[in-house]
């Protein structure tokens, strides 16, 4: 058998070991457009700060890949899927394929603004290589401005703060991290954020740039504000990248559409796992695009072993997030801005540290958590395993390591799931 695999972050990766932990003898072939081996994307911010080297983002040494036999082929841009020869397209050179695996991730999403494309010092921060040109411009003389609060504006701010002589974050939402954080939490982040130094312009956008030549030297507001800017980063958000898929004749409908068990896209031979792909959230039964590490490697895993014929199907799938900033830990899980009548909540406030339980009728669907992770596994696998809190006795917002118990099993045995 003859696998080939298109992109080589967590997905793919993780697509390549399953394959040839069930099959030592088809050939495993990883195409990635990167010039790098596979690598952590979430250790792109600790790069810029210059706490991790180069050599310690890589995900597996390289020996791994010559001992399984897993070709990694970096430097190689897919161009074309025919699915009736059942070949990839690199280049002039032709790949062929028994099965398929799409791992083509995300793009970065750059909303309309004048003077802004093709500008040398308007960078992405979404891997190494953009990564590698943000260090590059970024010094203690550098006013930098950045578009987006999301989380990979924020590490980016956060990284940039500490070499730069300015940062401005410009946010069109009301509250700094919307997508994790709730309108409460938000509040005592950017707090914290801007005790670190970083500057905010809530509710507002880039329309404009001033240049000179192909640098950029200032960004006018949609508030009419104007900004000092020799480093501008575009961290707005991210798209799924679905060219191929749909050049290809598979099924999208925003992300490419998979049986969310198996991963196999419309095309039998053909599957799909990561950001490029719609996921179902289990908790409401939403379809949108997951983009989360953990995410992106079980759905690698379980396309792999699909392509091989082995019956591994995708467990629940719901957003988890583990994150800090200047040593402010923040832990996110589930339905955070969920709306409804069937929702409830309950905060609990203590000095800085922050606790928001979300449930739906008797089961927790969600949490947001500021200094206080103590119990974060655990209630990461209450919403997992959709436990009924009305078999459990004591009060989940207290200690429930220490006293919370099933009527039938010890509720600290839950600490065997997933860790945060």
């Amino acid at each position: 058998m003859r696998y080939v695999i298109i992109g080589a972050s967590a997905a793919g990766l993780a697509a390549a070991e399953a394959v040839r932990k069930a099959d030592s003898q088809g050939t495993v072939t990883v195409l990635t457009e990167e010039e790098y081996m596979p690598y952590s994307r979430p250790s792109i911010s600790y790069y810029l700060k210059g706490k991790v080297k180069e050599s310690d983002m890589a995900l597996r040494k390289p020996n791994f890949y010559r001992e399984k036999k897993i070709d990694i082929i970096t430097g190689s841009k897919v161009t074309a899927i025919d699915t009736k020869k059942k070949t990839v397209k690199v280049g002039r050179k032709s790949y062929p394929y028994d099965k398929l695996c799409l791992c083509t991730g995300s793009k970065p999403f750059i909303p309309p603004m004048e003077n802004v494309e093709n500008k040398s010092n308007a960078l992405t921060f979404l891997d190494l290589k953009a990564t590698k040109d943000v260090k590059k411009l970024a010094n203690g003389k550098t006013r930098a401005v950045v578009i987006g609060a999301g989380l990979i504006g924020m590490k980016a701010a956060e990284g940039l703060v500490k070499i730069c002589k300015s940062v401005d974050v410009v946010e069109l939402a009301p509250r700094v991290l919307p997508s994790i954080l709730d309108a409460d939490s938000a509040k005592q982040v950017k707090k914290h954020l801007e005790n670190n130094g970083i500057k905010f312009h809530l509710e507002n956008t880039v329309v404009k740039a001033t240049s000179k030549g192909k640098q950029i030297t200032a960004v006018t507001l949609k508030d009419g504000k104007r900004l000092t800017c020799d480093l501008l980063i575009l961290a707005v958000g991210v798209r799924p990248q679905t060219d191929l898929a749909e050049k290809a004749g598979l099924e999208v409908s925003r992300g490419i559409v998979t049986d969310t068990q198996t991963m196999q896209t419309s095309n039998k031979d053909i599957y799909a796992a990561g950001d490029c792909c719609v996921s179902v959230d289990m908790l409401d039964g939403s379809k949108r695009i997951i983009a989360l590490w953990p995410n992106a490697v079980q759905q690698g895993n379980v396309a792999g072993s699909q392509m091989v014929g082995d019956d591994v199907t995708v467990g629940g799938t719901y957003s988890v997030n583990a994150i800090d900033f200047f040593g402010l830990r923040i832990c996110t899980c589930g339905l955070i801005n969920a709306n409804g009548e069937q929702y409830s909540d309950k905060i609990i406030k203590n000095g800085d540290s922050y606790k928001r339980l979300v449930f739906e009728g008797d089961k927790l669907v969600g949490y947001v958590l500021i200094n206080s992770s103590a119990n974060a596994g655990i209630y990461t696998n209450l919403i997992s395993n959709r436990v009924s809190l009305d078999t459990l006795e004591g009060d989940i917002t207290e200690e429930p390591s220490i006293f919370l118990f099933d009527r039938k099993t010890r509720i600290d045995k839950l600490r065997g799931g997933v860790r945060i």
